[in-house]
């Protein structure tokens, strides 16, 4: 472990006790400057949105945006009536509510960025809910809850919605665990697909997102801090997820994160592409041995760290592993890849990266596993020199089986040669160009039986 990566973890163990308090301090910086907080004689215009001219602009239906004032009677009136599809702006500024009114299909709401524009809810339940609506918008603002149980969005039987430059945090830090471990920041149920999360941030929630459905994406996001990241639940063969340039991040407190993804049961397809994990007790834990787990479970050019147990494949049913450096995220090492070979009898790594070594340790993967590693390869044709290393339980380095999947010969894991048949046996040609086999008889001696000059076919 380098030393930048070293300061880095120490910044971010630094920022993450801070993090909830950010809305916070947003919420108390001065007035003066925001729209709206003008003073008396200068009444508040509204101004216009230069991407969205004809958005209603919560301030003139009476939000305030102070952090001190309800303003949840206000954005209500700003989304109420009208024939054509909701534009909301909401100008910076921190907006308390206790409840979001219901949007229809096509609604956008409109922040003036995500670290600016926030909206602060203290309740125990969800507070964005939508239900069976669909091409909802959120962008460039943030939600910060506090409520111990609460939420910030859900999204049961809705496709196409899209959540742009939007922060969700919650409350959970360690200090303070298990307080909120119970607080969510997204929920997908119910055949919610087509959502889209492009560069958000995901913080300090008991579950950062939790899915039992598929076709949903993450893109150029964060997950910080939350004690699970991603909870894939159902147990019903549906949920899935696709995560691209996605970045889970943690301290090394143990009551900070436990997992940064968890799939508890039987689920549909994951993907995870230029994913970072660092901070977590397990960074991916896969499946239940009896609920089941994912039909496919892929992670291709990540770099994973973990206090315990960097992967953990329980249960999967096609595993698939490329171009991964594993790593741990403390002094004591990590386990670098955990699989249970009742659960993932069978999968596919290619080329990972040990801290340790070149290769992952061979008695890692179950002997169904195709493995082609950066010095050994298996389960494939090669031309040019093969080495083979022993691995554990003292199996065989390399067999010959008929067609049946018999075997005929082995070089066993001590490199000796070992022919299974009989009549089988070393074969070697004379000067004169003529086959022999060299065989043993029954009180040990050797034999050797001619062949001819035809090379033998087996």
């Amino acid at each position: 472990m380098n030393d930048d990566i070293v300061s880095r973890r120490r910044l971010l163990a630094a920022s993450l006790g801070a993090a909830a308090a950010l809305p916070l301090v947003a919420a108390c910086a001065s007035q003066s400057t925001r729209p709206g907080n003008e003073n008396s004689d200068n009444a508040f215009e509204s101004p216009h949105v230069t991407d969205a001219p004809s958005a209603r602009n919560v301030r003139d239906f009476g939000a305030v945006g102070d952090g001190a004032a309800d303003d949840t009677a206000a954005i209500a009136r700003a989304c109420a009536g009208g024939d054509e599809a909701l534009v909301l702006y909401i100008p910076a500024g921190t907006y308390r509510v206790t409840e979001w009114p219901e949007l229809v299909d096509y609604a956008t709401i409109l922040g003036d960025g995500r670290d600016v524009t926030t909206i602060e809810y203290a309740g125990d339940r969800p507070l964005i809910t939508l239900r069976g609506v669909h091409r909802v918008s959120f962008a460039r603002l943030g939600i910060y809850v506090t409520g111990t149980k609460g939420a910030a969005v859900s999204l049961s039987g809705c496709f196409g919605c899209s959540f742009d430059s939007v922060v969700l945090r919650g409350g959970h830090v360690s200090e303070n665990y298990p307080e909120f471990a119970e607080q969510r920041g997204v929920i997908l149920d119910e055949n919610t697909g087509g959502t889209a999360f492009i560069n958000c941030n995901i913080s300090n929630f008991g579950f950062g997102l939790t899915t039992s459905c598929i076709q949903n994406y993450v893109t150029s996001s964060r997950f910080a801090g939350n004690y699970i990241g991603v909870l894939g639940t159902g147990n019903d063969h549906n949920a899935g997820l696709s995560m691209v340039n996605v970045e889970f991040v943690s301290d090394t407190d143990p009551n900070t994160t436990d997992k940064h993804v968890f799939v508890d049961g039987a689920a549909n397809d994951w993907w995870l592409t230029n994913v970072w994990f660092e901070g977590a007790d397990v960074a991916l834990s896969i499946g239940d041995i009896e609920r089941g787990g994912p039909a496919q479970f892929g992670l291709v050019n990540c770099k994973i760290a973990a206090r315990t147990v960097c992967v953990d494949f329980v249960y999967c049913r096609q595993p698939y592993l490329a171009n991964i450096q594993f790593d741990s995220d403390t002094d004591s090492p990590a386990i670098e890849l955990r699989i249970d070979s009742q659960g993932c009898p069978e999968g596919t790594a290619v080329n990972l990266l040990s801290s340790t070594s070149s290769d992952i340790d061979p008695s890692s993967f179950p002997k169904g596993w195709n493995v082609t590693g950066r010095g050994r390869i298996s389960g494939a044709t090669f031309i040019g020199t093969v080495a083979t290393v022993a691995g554990s339980d003292n199996a065989d380095l390399l067999q010959a089986q008929d067609s049946q999947g018999a075997v005929l010969s082995a070089v066993l894991a001590n490199g000796a040669w070992l022919c299974e048949r009989p009549d089988s046996g070393v074969i070697l040609k004379d000067s004169a160009n003529k086959y022999w086999r060299l065989s043993v008889s029954t009180d040990g001696s050797l034999e050797t039986s001619p062949l001819g000059e035809q090379r033998p076919s087996g």
